[in-house]
């Protein structure tokens, strides 16, 4: 009867799982109402534990927000990954892919994340840390793109990386522009079209493709 009832008693998770628990909760915060509204109390309501044991994991509200911000960015870019694996190893419907896909109305609470990292880094140096970490892999991701394509010759780059970090750059730019624009014409979503031809044709002229290729 003694092992019977210990081997029913529920199993305490590892610290490695219920960190892992955490930081997804806290990316989810994050993503639904901000990186100002990733509190402790508001992770530990989400995971149903004590703040206490948030606070143990992540000694502090920087560390907190910069695990909720990798969390929700790294889920972003695995659901991309996804998508691109679909295009069958084809770097220009990869590129393709990974352009439409950072201008679709299904990205907007990612780009809105990013915006409010952007905002906060300065004062949070974890945080800072990994929004540079996250760049850097966007970068490697759109590069290896470039690189294949042009190893296929589908596309002309002399500096792939550098090709790389125009294209997201445009992006970037692209996020803050309609974010605004969106505020201003008093939409639920991001207000795209203004700025997302001048994305495609200028990426097309940056690798050398016909022009409406992307679209």
């Amino acid at each position: 009867m003694a092992s019977t009832a210990t081997s029913s008693r529920p199993r305490r998770k590892s610290p490695e799982v219920r960190k892992g628990e955490i930081a997804d909760a806290a990316g989810q915060v994050a993503t639904a109402d901000g990186l100002a509204q990733l509190t402790a109390k508001r992770v530990a309501e989400a995971v149903g534990v004590y703040p206490g044991l948030v606070n143990h994991y992540f000694r502090s509200a920087d560390e907190l927000v910069a695990a909720g911000f990798a969390a929700a960015t790294e889920r972003r870019r695995e659901q991309q990954a996804a998508k691109i694996a679909e295009a069958a190893d084809d770097p220009l419907a990869e590129l393709r892919m990974f352009l439409h896909d950072a201008i679709s109305p299904d990205h907007d609470a990612a780009a809105l994340l990013w915006l409010d990292a952007w905002r906060e880094c300065p004062r949070r140096p974890a945080l800072q840390r990994e929004v540079v970490r996250q760049m850097e892999l966007d970068l490697a991701d759109l590069t290896d793109i470039l690189d294949r394509g042009v190893v296929a010759g589908r596309f002309a780059s002399d500096d792939t990386a550098t090709a790389a970090m125009r294209i997201l750059a445009m992006i970037d730019g692209m996020f803050a522009q309609s974010a605004v624009r969106t505020a201003i014409a008093g939409t639920v979503f991001l207000n795209y079209p203004v700025v997302a031809e001048m994305l495609l044709r200028t990426t097309e002229h940056e690798l050398g493709l016909e022009a409406g290729v992307l679209d």
